[in-house]
């Protein structure tokens, strides 16, 4: 794939581009990531991909890819098309930018309770007093704790955002818990898997078989379409 993918397609990309901006040091595997994501999801036949807003361009180029390498071999590989889900288009960070590590703005979703504290009471809100209404549309506290509600859950806290009265500590105590009860079954689940580690090689050497043979159909006619089927 790295062989018909043209450098400016690459150069082309958000990621890339988003990341240099921000004054990371370009590398190759920066700059080349694109194509390894698109190998990923060309080798399994993938024909929809859920992904972010942010990661759409990247589909668009996997989608480049596989067409430019159909056109020159014949039609091998599937055109995937990006799902995305428009409420978590974009998963905000505690700064309000999208969240990454590479940002250093996450919430670790199987943290302690008190570094989970710790990292909530970070995110970033406006200064206005508490006497004041409260703007939830331009708010990232807003924002994240909309991803754990439903539609009534966030109607009653934008009403509260619009009353004066609310306070931003209050809310981020609130988030806190909100965010421990939802991860709950899943901490409870990945300890047992701690604990068993057999089982987790079992699943990942099952799981491998399966997608073996799926990425092998694939590559073997790949292979075979440049002339590599030796």
């Amino acid at each position: 794939l790295s062989s018909i993918t043209e450098m400016g397609l690459l150069q082309r990309s958000h990621s890339y581009k988003d990341k240099i901006s921000k004054g990371i040091e370009p590398s190759h595997g920066l700059f080349a990531y694109p194509v390894l994501m698109a190998a990923d999801i060309l080798l399994y036949g993938a024909q929809i991909v859920p992904v972010g807003k942010d990661q759409k361009s990247h589909v668009e180029m996997t989608r480049d890819i596989a067409q430019k390498f159909n056109h020159n071999y014949g039609e091998i590989f599937v055109i995937p098309e990006p799902d995305i889900q428009e409420e978590l288009a974009v998963i905000p960070g505690l700064d309000g930018q999208k969240m990454s590590k590479s940002y250093d703005n996450t919430i670790e979703i199987f943290a302690s309770q008190e570094v989970l504290k710790n990292k909530v009471m970070r995110i970033v809100t406006d200064a206005k007093a508490v006497e004041e209404p409260k703007d939830p549309d331009s708010c990232n506290l807003f924002a994240i704790y909309s991803l754990f509600l439903d539609g009534p859950g966030r109607e009653e806290l934008r009403e509260r955002y619009l009353k004066p009265g609310l306070r931003y500590g209050e809310v981020k105590k609130e988030l806190v818990q909100v965010i421990w009860n939802f991860f709950e079954p899943y901490r409870e689940k990945r300890d047992q898997l701690l604990h068993n580690p057999d089982l987790v090689h079992d699943i990942m050497r099952e799981g491998a078989k399966k997608t073996r043979l799926v990425g092998m159909e694939y590559l073997d006619k790949a292979r075979t379409a440049v002339g590599l089927n030796y």
